[in-house]
């Protein structure tokens, strides 16, 4: 059952933004955590996308692998429409929670592929393996079997990738040093359980092809702002509060060198349910259940408005996530689904520093498919870097920094290539 909302659409920014704009309205610096998921807190998931829309802005090319074998052979299809999505079918995960090879053949002129994996919401899902026929391999065979949990692949992986439940997207490359190549390819999935033991279950796989452009005028990300009636704002009033369209400029600030606008821009009334956010796990978890509420909105990334979401196993004294996004990357042109969009605090934790617009452009990034470029420092004093070359170690004025302050505002050439790639970017003239 589809859910219908009253949106209202501003194509442009409003009187009271462009205003703003102008005033180059900056916070002062301090740090707080910026959550999106990561390998130690994946999220949650609810149900499979059955009920979520496919957006009109991708473009859909036939399904099946033999539609897309054709132009393998040989065929420049860079040309074509930028985003086709491609459906390999089902398939199921065996005793040792992996699929057999699901093979594919890769047109000449895609630049970028997001595979996509759906299934139980119980259940989480990685890529076993991604290799070419000529041996290359952007997700190796072995990793799993040296892992000590399969949450995460950061090395061995070049490419980085998350495991989800319910629903996966992986991006490659998201880094350059993996290379995509026209030809055969063949991939495996791995399912696993909450105790992280394998998976016999029945998967959906897909792909999302992305061809090259360098559009005149840049990009557009469709946003849908998804009010929750916390802080009193509703899609009627939102747009004319200071501090949301101060908000909106800083994103659109942080995003402006990958050529990137938030365009356009929607007002939504959702669920006032989702205004306090306690549970994040599980399909009945409030996160879950807020995400869901954006089902029936128009194709565009939902920017969900709550008054706070509760830390779980946050650092101490930090009670309050400042944000979360639904995936790493997001799935692609999907609205409705159970962790489609990004969840953004309201409250202001006492003696801290308003970052909603740094918190916002953040978890947009990781939905157009960018990790944290450092993530937090462990017990043992070692952190996890981002696989990007152009990346600086625990850098806190990297916008991708795990701790967002309003230092918080570079961009890496390399970053802004990954979210170039997004399926969710729509070509300006």
């Amino acid at each position: 059952m589809k859910t219908t909302h009253q949106a209202t659409e501003t194509p442009r920014p409003p009187a009271a933004l462009a205003r703003l704009a102008r005033l180059g309205c900056l916070f002062a610096a301090v740090s707080l955590v910026a959550c999106g998921p990561t390998p130690d807190t994946p999220a949650s998931d609810g149900s499979s996308d059955s009920g979520a829309n496919r957006g009109a802005d991708a473009a859909s090319g036939a399904d099946g692998v033999d539609a897309i074998s054709d132009d393998a052979a040989g065929h420049d299809v860079s040309a074509g429409p930028r985003l086709v999505h491609v459906t390999l079918g089902d398939h199921k995960t065996l005793a040792d929670g992996r699929t057999a090879d699901i093979a594919f053949d890769l047109p000449v002129g895609v630049t970028a592929i997001v595979v996509r994996v759906e299934g139980d919401p119980a259940l989480h899902y990685i890529l076993a393996s991604l290799e070419r026929d000529a041996g290359f391999s952007l997700i190796p065979k072995a990793w799993l079997d040296q892992a000590p949990v399969p949450d995460a692949c950061v090395t061995p992986c070049a490419n980085r990738m998350a495991a989800q439940p319910g629903a996966a997207a992986f991006l490659f490359p998201n880094t350059p040093l993996v290379d995509l190549r026209p030809g055969p390819h063949r991939l495996r999935v791995y399912a696993f359980d909450a105790k992280r033991q394998p998976a016999q279950t029945t998967v959906q796989v897909s792909l999302d092809l992305v061809r090259p452009r360098a559009p005149p005028g840049g990009w557009r990300l469709p946003v849908n702002l998804c009010l929750t009636g916390a802080m009193g704002w509703n899609a009627g009033n939102a747009l004319d509060q200071p501090r949301l369209v101060a908000a909106l400029v800083t994103a659109q600030q942080l995003l402006a060198p990958a050529g990137i606008a938030l365009d356009p821009i929607r007002t939504v009334n959702v669920s006032a349910k989702g205004q306090y956010i306690a549970s994040q796990h599980g399909p009945d978890s409030d996160l879950m259940q807020l995400f869901l509420s954006g089902d029936g909105l128009p194709n565009g990334l939902n920017v969900f408005l709550t008054e706070r979401v509760v830390a779980v196993g946050g650092l101490p004294g930090a009670n309050v996530v400042l944000g979360l996004a639904g995936g790493i990357p997001g799935l692609p042109n999907s609205v409705g689904h159970a962790r489609d969009g990004i969840a953004l605090s309201l409250v202001v934790p006492p003696g801290q520093t308003d970052v909603l617009g740094h918190t916002m452009a953040h978890e947009i990034g990781h939905y157009l498919g960018l990790f944290h470029a450092s993530e937090a420092k462990s017990a043992s004093g070692s952190g996890v870097h981002d696989t990007l070359p152009d990346t600086l170690p625990d850098d806190p004025t990297n916008l991708m920094f795990w701790s967002v302050g309003t230092q918080a505002t570079k961009l890496s050439h390399e970053q802004i290539q990954v979210m170039r790639r997004s399926p969710w970017l729509v070509a300006v003239p």
